[in-house]
């Protein structure tokens, strides 16, 4: 099975970045992007931490099913152009693959309900920068 998780999409969301003088960007855009997700996830019964700002690389959440961690970051690349990571932080020896599987369908889910997001390609680590071709969803069934 390959594993993709990573996402790139456009998104609907105005900008949000916080500029300062000389439109230097003070807090990076998508903070609402982040809002959105968790406000979704926690509708699938995850607890979601609020958006925690990542300086240049954009905003994290910290995502639990039960005891089990998760952890996703979304970046906003450009106009209308963002990337989004995620982490299995189940456990580091054995991590349950189980629970991320889950996850990334329920993320799936996720971006394709809701209008706001499109063109969602789905990478595995690393495969974005290394320009492979996304696929259209987290991994082959």
């Amino acid at each position: 099975m390959i594993l993709r998780p990573d996402v790139s999409f456009s998104s609907g969301f105005p900008d949000d970045a916080v500029y300062g003088d000389d439109e230097v960007v003070e807090v990076q855009a998508g903070r609402n992007v982040a809002e959105a997700l968790k406000m979704a996830l926690e509708r699938l019964e995850y607890r979601v931490s609020d958006p925690i700002d990542g300086g240049d690389h954009g905003w994290e959440l910290d995502i639990w099913r039960g005891r089990k961690r998760l952890w996703l970051q979304v970046s906003a690349l450009g106009v209308d152009e963002n990337f989004l990571m995620t982490e299995n932080m189940t456990f580091w020896l054995w991590p349950d693959t189980k629970v991320y599987q889950t996850f990334l369908t329920d993320l799936q889910r996720i971006l394709e309900a809701d209008g706001r997001f499109s063109r969602i390609g789905w990478y595995p680590k690393s495969g974005w920068d290394r320009g492979m071709a996304p696929a259209d969803g987290p991994f082959d069934a």
